[in-house]
């Protein structure tokens, strides 16, 4: 099963022939108004509907959303499979931001998809929150949330599946943004699905959102905030409960990024850890999220604002050496897919906070 390759899973249906060189983008991103952003090249005519509860989306026929799919392993754990594309960002002489997307290395094109400096051909994204143990963590549904544990010990409750296992990173995190991004169009996630977010007294078992049959969407209500959300079949991409996200720590300041999985350590910033740049110092609702390296797709919440609805909508927290993501249950409009906590310490715990079992191919 995980062998599987970027051309096998174009044969199995989907995404194939010249559907790989389309490029799909959103231009003006990091504008102050979130609606401001516009769709570019093959994404021009393209729509997504929000309704009550689903959201249908026309980008379910584009590569690479059409080829993303649900895969169970031995252990029976879930993921979502997400094949591997190519991106670009250019930066506007606005201070806003182009992003693309494609099946095909493109000229000025990199990727996401990688374990060290090697690319792989897909990421594997627990579907649901991690439950279990330290001894071994799963992506069930129907299960109660695993909280309370450092990064470090979460990650060992993955790894603990065999070779490949992980906890969710930041690649993959940088992975998810751009797919929403340019399908959604809007920097605003909380405008489009609220989640379990809105003054909720406790976590909620996973699967919640099994019955939504949409690959993006909530059951009940998009919008009251007492209901999981999922995006592209990933349960819970915010809210109900803090995750961690691994490969990423903090000096000050100083941003590091290691993008070999066997190397991640929760705070480290020497070894295969390479310093980007510099974050925004201080707490406060995200104002621009740029690359730290000119020409890298590697960003991080590098201003902020006072202002909660404009820019990405979503708040950052400075001060610590290691990062949660999203916000929990009674988080409010203070949740979302940009709410970076960057405020915690490799030996924090937090009976809000828990992870996601991932897999990536070795190589």
């Amino acid at each position: 099963m995980y062998g599987i390759t970027n051309a096998q899973q174009l044969a199995n249906g989907g995404g194939g022939g010249g559907e790989l060189d389309k490029i799909y983008g959103v231009d003006l991103v990091g504008s102050a108004s979130p609606s401001a952003l516009t769709r570019t090249d093959d994404a021009v005519g393209l729509n997504v509907t929000v309704g009550t509860s689903e959201i249908t989306s026309d980008f379910d026929n584009c590569y690479p959303w059409s080829n993303i799919e649900e895969v169970t392993d031995g252990a029976g754990n879930v993921f979502v499979k997400i094949p591997k594309f190519y991106s670009k960002i250019t930066k506007n002489t606005d201070g806003t931001y182009k992003h693309q997307l494609s099946g095909t290395k493109h000229e000025g094109f990199d990727t996401l998809f990688k374990v060290g400096a090697k690319e792989i051909d897909y990421v594997m994204v627990g579907k649901y929150e991690g439950s279990g143990s330290s001894s071994k963590v799963y992506s069930k549904s129907g299960q109660t949330p695993f909280m309370s544990i450092t990064m470090d010990n979460f990650r060992n409750g993955c790894k603990a599946h065999g070779a490949g296992y992980q906890q969710y990173d930041f690649l993959i995190d940088l992975i998810l943004k751009e797919l929403w991004l340019v399908e959604m169009a809007t920097t605003n996630s909380q405008s489009i699905m609220y989640g379990y977010a809105n003054s909720n007294s406790a976590a909620i078992n996973t699967g919640a959102t099994d019955t939504v049959a949409t690959p993006t969407g909530s059951p009940i209500s998009n919008t009251d905030g007492k209901h999981a959300c999922k995006y592209r079949g990933i349960e819970n991409p915010w809210g109900n409960i803090n995750k961690w996200c691994d490969g990423i720590s903090f000096d000050g300041d100083k941003v590091y990024v290691c993008t070999e999985p066997t190397a991640y350590s929760a705070g480290k910033t020497s070894g295969l850890y390479e310093y980007y740049g510099n974050r925004a110092s201080s707490n406060g609702n995200i104002k621009t999220v740029a690359p730290l390296v000119e020409g890298s797709l590697i960003q991080y919440a590098t201003a902020t604002d006072t202002d909660k609805n404009t820019y990405y909508c979503d708040k950052t927290w400075a001060g610590g050496t290691v990062l949660w993501y999203g916000g929990f249950w009674f988080y409010g409009a203070d949740s979302g897919l940009w709410a970076w906590s960057g405020n915690a310490s490799a030996s924090d715990t937090s009976s809000t906070t828990g992870g996601r079992l991932c897999y990536k191919p070795t190589v």
